[in-house]
């Protein structure tokens, strides 16, 4: 038995470094596709924010003259705030939005089940064509205008006056999106056993109160991942900013994104570019850690 013991104990460790090695050799394309065209590119943009480089010549190291330069212009100050406000707006609808349309679905308001086709079927649309056609809508005689005739209302210049362009856009990309986190939603919804409301409901709890002390708590996993990944896809919005006002009128819609593009491809100021890339990266990066704080303080809560 001792001699059995000893012959078996390396071979079961050289089996399982084997084994080890095998997932190793797996997964090693993988990390080398995410490092040498993923986290390469990012390191790299970082070293270009501390460098003048209009790709006509070799870079040249300022230092951070590129982030003095992006404080003191008004146009960075103007697209930072759009941003800011693009990201809470947007993220805040697409969650109450989404939420909402799930909580209706299941609890089975006739014709959901369509209703749920029809607004999922938003998402397949090609993103420019999404353009477009609100862009047509939104025209001050368009279909939105006719609408408010009712209410003496005659136009609404809904993409050109400054104080109207940016809800607009915001409003068009719940419209998009907030069909897809309702599937997100609903699927979050369905995983919650009905024993807790039946327990409920002998209890006495009323909807109001099933729904507040029940589902958003067992939600509260889904509601965090919503939120992060719509506040995401939202920092990085480029092509309904610029197909439907090109950042105007003024800099009403400009957002970082698209300042971005501008500075490093129209004005060729790769490093000043970069150095805005850096911090739209850091926008999203504190926004996340604060979210997964928020959210491990919930849990904490929940479990005491």
């Amino acid at each position: 038995m001792p001699g059995l013991f000893t012959l078996g104990g390396p071979r079961r460790i050289r089996f399982h470094q084997r084994v080890q090695l095998w997932g190793i050799g797996f997964v090693l394309p993988t990390i080398l596709f995410f490092a040498v065209f993923k986290f390469g590119p990012m390191l790299w943009a970082v070293g270009l924010s501390f460098m003048s480089y209009d790709m006509m010549s070799a870079p040249t190291f300022i230092g951070l003259d590129n982030y003095r330069n992006l404080v003191a212009d008004p146009v960075f100050r103007a697209s930072l705030f759009n941003t800011l406000v693009y990201i809470g707006g947007s993220t805040s609808l697409i969650t109450l939005v989404g939420l909402g349309l799930a909580v209706a679905i299941k609890t089975r308001v006739p014709g959901a089940r369509y209703y749920m086709v029809g607004m999922f079927l938003t998402n397949l649309i090609p993103i420019i064509v999404v353009c477009l056609i609100w862009r047509f809508l939104l025209h001050p005689h368009g279909l939105m205008t006719q609408l408010l005739h009712p209410f003496g209302i005659q136009r609404v210049d809904w993409l050109t006056n400054s104080s109207l362009a940016l809800p607009a856009i915001i409003f068009v990309t719940v419209w998009r999106f907030a069909p897809y986190f309702m599937v997100v939603f609903l699927a979050g919804l369905l995983a919650i056993p009905e024993d807790y409301y039946e327990a409920a409901r002998l209890d006495g709890a009323n909807a109001v109160s099933r729904f507040w002390h029940i589902t958003l708590p067992l939600l509260a996993p889904t509601i965090f991942f919503v939120v992060v990944v719509s506040a995401l896809l939202s920092a990085r919005i480029f092509l309904m900013p610029y197909f439907m006002t090109g950042g105007g009128p003024g800099n009403a819609t400009r957002v970082l994104s698209m300042l971005i593009f501008e500075t490093g491809f129209s004005y060729l100021k790769m490093g000043q570019a970069a150095a805005i890339s850096v911090v739209l990266f850091a926008i999203m990066l504190v926004f996340t850690f604060a979210q997964m704080r928020l959210f491990e303080r919930g849990e904490l809560k929940s479990v005491g």
